[in-house]
């Protein structure tokens, strides 16, 4: 009898270690699901950094720390945090990567110089994938002042900006839990703001729009609306949410977040 127990606690051993080992992920995928959003490899700057060369720039501990901990290293005001927060705009999200996580993708970067090519003194351990040119989507700038203003509803039922952010230089005065975008177009440009929602990974988003993302033309839009909105093209809006219901949807977005974080 107690044999068959060790041998039945072996087998469900081998079998938790194979499933760890099919589940486990490889710097490269980790890289794809949590990074670019926001950053390339070679391809310039979008709402981070582009991260071509990076592991010869900074030393390993500290990209681990801001992989990991970004928001610790913010509140230590960690000089370089600091100034990629001014240059970019906004601090880098917690997306809850592991250490072991960290280290695979700084693995993966390795492989990379500063133009985005392998390494010629390393042997990489995996190649990145090649990516289909993305069809290019035309933006609606009205389209997407809608979409802001709550006027025109999100397809996968996603709270409108307005409820957290203002673009002030359109007129448009909605919440103050986030920042107001007047010029988020040129603080990252047309990819920087396209990576940015399409990953939805800041912290108070990234919860109040699980599995509400943005489709392509929505993104488009919205950026349209954002480029003519900094360059005082875009019209004051004139069918804003009431104080009332901007207040409610507020509320509730803050109430997701803080329960959450509690």
């Amino acid at each position: 009898m107690r044999e068959a127990v060790f041998i039945g606690i072996a087998i469900l051993l081998i079998v938790v270690i194979s499933a760890g080992i099919v589940d486990a992920k490889s710097g490269e995928e980790l890289f794809s699901e949590k990074c670019s959003g926001c950053h390339t490899i070679g391809g310039g700057d979008m709402a981070g950094p582009d991260l071509a060369g990076v592991t010869e720039k900074r030393d390993k501990d500290w990209l681990i720390k801001i992989i990991t901990e970004p928001d610790k290293l913010a509140r230590e005001n960690d000089p370089i945090m600091k100034e990629l927060i001014n240059k970019y705009g906004f601090q880098m999200p917690n997306l809850g990567v592991t250490r072991g996580e960290a280290e695979l993708i700084i693995d993966f970067l390795a492989q990379y110089s500063e133009r985005g090519t392998p390494s010629e003194t390393s042997t990489p351990a995996v190649s990145p994938t090649p990516k289909e040119t993305p069809q290019v989507v035309a933006g609606d700038p009205e389209s997407g002042r809608m979409l802001f203003i709550g006027e025109k509803r999100f397809q996968n039922d996603g709270p409108p900006c307005i409820s957290c952010h203002s673009v002030r230089k359109a007129g448009i005065n909605g919440g103050t839990l986030g920042n107001d975008l007047s010029d988020l177009y040129s603080k990252l440009g047309e990819q920087g703001i396209q990576g940015a929602l399409k990953s939805l990974q800041f912290p108070v988003m990234k919860d109040v729009f699980a599995g509400k993302s943005l489709t392509e033309k929505e993104i488009a839009d919205l950026t349209a609306f954002f480029k003519e909105a900094e360059q005082g093209k875009s019209k004051p809006d004139q069918y804003p949410l009431s104080g009332f219901a901007v207040f409610v949807v507020a509320l509730v977005i803050a109430g997701v977040y803080y329960g959450r974080v509690k």
